[in-house]
C-alpha cells in the first residue's frame, strides 16, 4: 500500500514572493493614486476662490470697493470649502482685489499648485495663476 501525504497551503517560497510582488505593486501604484488625490483636490481650491469672486461681486455692487475681509463676505473662518487650502483676499480696491488659496495638511505636498490665485484687475480681467507667479498659470492648476 501507498502512501501518500497531501500538501495543504502554500510553501515558504510562494508566500515569500507572493508578498514580493504585492509590495512591488503597491509601490507603483500608491504614488500614481496620491497624485490622483493632489489634483482631485485642487478643484477644492478653484471653487472656493470661484465662490469667493461671486461673494465679491455682490458686495462690491453696495459698496465702494472691494473687501479684504472673507468674514465680510460671510466667508465662515480661512479655510476653503473642503479645508484643504487656507484662503486669503488682499489687494482689494474699487477695481479688482486677489484672492489666493494656499495648500495645507497633506495637500501641501502638491509643489506644483501649492499656491493658487484668482486676480482680478480692472474691474473686468481675471488671471488665474498658480505658484510664485503673479500673471500665469506655470503649473497648469487650472484646467479651464
Amino acid at each position: 500500500m501507498m502512501n501518500l501525504h497531501l500538501q495543504h497551503g502554500f510553501t515558504f517560497t510562494e508566500t515569500l514572493f507572493s508578498l514580493a510582488l504585492i509590495g512591488l505593486l503597491s509601490g507603483i501604484a500608491l504614488p500614481a493614486y496620491q497624485v490622483q488625490w493632489q489634483q482631485s483636490r485642487r478643484q477644492d481650491a478653484q471653487n472656493s476662490l470661484l465662490q469667493l469672486q461671486f461673494a465679491q461681486a455682490r458686495w462690491r455692487g453696495q459698496n465702494a470697493q472691494y473687501t479684504n475681509q472673507a468674514s465680510d463676505l460671510g466667508w465662515a473662518g480661512d479655510l476653503s470649502l473642503l479645508g484643504h487650502y487656507q484662503l486669503r483676499l488682499s489687494e482689494a480696491t474699487e477695481e479688482g482685489f486677489v484672492a489666493t488659496a494656499t495648500a495645507v495638511g497633506n495637500q501641501s505636498r502638491d509643489t506644483r499648485c501649492a499656491a493658487m490665485a484668482l486676480r482680478l484687475t480692472g474691474g473686468n480681467t481675471l488671471v488665474r495663476t498658480s505658484g510664485a507667479s503673479l500673471q500665469d498659470d506655470p503649473g497648469q492648476c487650472w484646467k479651464w
